[in-house]
């Protein structure tokens, strides 16, 4: 359990980080410059100081996806085998090039650590842009320090995770759709979805909608990527086994999972019916989304996209039946700033995302070290001698009740913005 306790020990250390430059109102006195360079030091220097610790000085390895699939990816396209083809991959075709890239760069897992790190520093300057062009420059602050001292953007960046990179192209996406450049937005998303897994598709919904001259934004994002893709077609390999490989496979932390012992068999052990009601559940956001923008002219579409971010990722959070904690990053910003904007006591709020940054982080870890990776939760049930499972089931539904109370706020934003004046 020692690592959890350590995840759980960053989530708390980093939220008292910033709850201390919050309290010190240092950041409503600087500029706008100095302010990113407080915001993204508040989140460099607790996370640069850790992979000195436990990479450098502990000479530990970076876990997680690196050693079993980023590593043998890279050294495969090294070797000149073709994605697909030669190899399978759960990741996009040019996943293992940019890989081989960095372990070029350094022959180490813990180079996927650094890219990490310095993806999220470059996410979090675009959110920031992205929020204080669509939002108030107070609420843009705020959100920006609870971000920079997220405890889970920190763990996600040391496990090297490609989550990362995702959110980052998400953050200049948003911030170029903000500033009506929709080509370079659906430029960067064709560049993240033939760099990591097809979940990027997961918000291009919401960058539509939201986009001012939207044909441009799905040219841009659609048409380079399909040339992308066909290229591996027509080399031979089956780019829609990133897909296979992962339909079956479920997480804990969704609906699926902590309802399963209450449904039917047959439904329960079914996952074409889960992923049928999970997509049934985003398309109808989506159409809500964009019948919510309707009304608006298309200069203030933009202002639905951080709520909109978040209500599309905590629906697919609460109803994909593989929904890693990890896939949070995506729209950990947007939350944050629904969160700041949404609450009335910002000391409450910040007490909300510390306790959401916990679950976060020890929420995965504990499924796996207390028996329940694996196994239907009524099978867990059934079988344990202890209670650890009745234990883990009460944490799964405090994390749910994060995220529905997370999405309520982002529907709350949503209903406003008829009425709300733009920017």
């Amino acid at each position: 359990m020692s690592a959890v306790g350590f995840k759980v020990l960053v989530a708390i250390a980093t939220a008292v980080l910033g709850a201390a430059v919050f309290r010190s109102r240092l950041p409503d006195t600087l500029s706008q410059a100095r302010f990113l360079w407080l915001a993204a030091s508040l989140q460099l220097i607790p996370v640069c100081a850790l992979f000195l610790g436990i990479y450098v000085i502990g000479r530990e390895q970076v876990s997680s996806d690196v050693p079993g699939y980023y590593l043998p990816a890279a050294r495969a396209v090294a070797e000149g085998k073709l994605p697909f083809r030669d190899f399978a991959t759960s990741y996009a075709p040019l996943f293992p090039y940019v890989s081989a890239a960095l372990v070029r760069v350094w022959d180490s897992g813990k180079v996927f650590a650094l890219f990490a790190m310095m993806m999220n520093m470059l996410g979090l300057i675009a959110w920031h842009r992205a929020a204080a062009s669509l939002c108030n420059e107070a609420t843009a602050r705020r959100g920006t320090i609870l971000y920079a001292s997220s405890g889970h953007i920190a763990i996600q960046a040391l496990l090297g995770s490609n989550q990362c990179w995702i959110a980052a192209a998400l953050g200049w996406s948003v911030f170029l759709t903000a500033r009506d450049r929709g080509t370079a937005s659906g430029l960067i998303q064709c560049l993240a979805v033939c760099t990591t897994k097809f979940l990027t598709l997961l918000f291009w919904p919401v960058l539509w909608v939201c986009a001012q001259r939207r044909r441009l934004w799905i040219l841009a994002a659609a048409l380079p990527a399909s040339l992308v893709y066909g290229f591996f077609v027509f080399a031979g390999g089956s780019v829609f086994e990133p897909l296979r490989r992962e339909s079956p496979r479920t997480t804990s932390g969704n609906l699926a999972y902590l309802l399963e012992p209450l449904l039917p068999a047959a439904a329960a052990s079914n996952h074409h019916v889960v992923d049928a009601v999970a997509l049934l559940a985003l398309g109808g956001s989506a159409v809500w989304l964009f019948i919510r923008a309707l009304p608006l002219p298309a200069a203030q579409r933009p202002r639905l996209l951080l709520p909109g971010l978040v209500l599309l990722g905590i629906v697919f959070m609460l109803f994909s039946k593989k929904s890693y904690t990890g896939y949070a990053v995506f729209f950990l910003y947007p939350a944050t700033s629904v969160l700041v904007s949404g609450v009335r006591s910002l000391r409450g709020g910040c007490a909300f995302f510390l306790l959401f940054n916990v679950l976060l982080v020890s929420e995965p870890s504990l499924w796996f070290q207390m028996g329940g990776y694996g196994r239907a939760l009524s099978s867990w049930l059934k079988s344990a001698a202890d209670r650890a499972p009745d234990e883990f089931v009460l944490l799964d539904a405090c994390l749910i009740a994060c995220y529905v109370f997370i999405a309520w706020l982002s529907v709350q934003c949503l209903r406003q913005s008829r009425t709300a004046p733009s920017n």
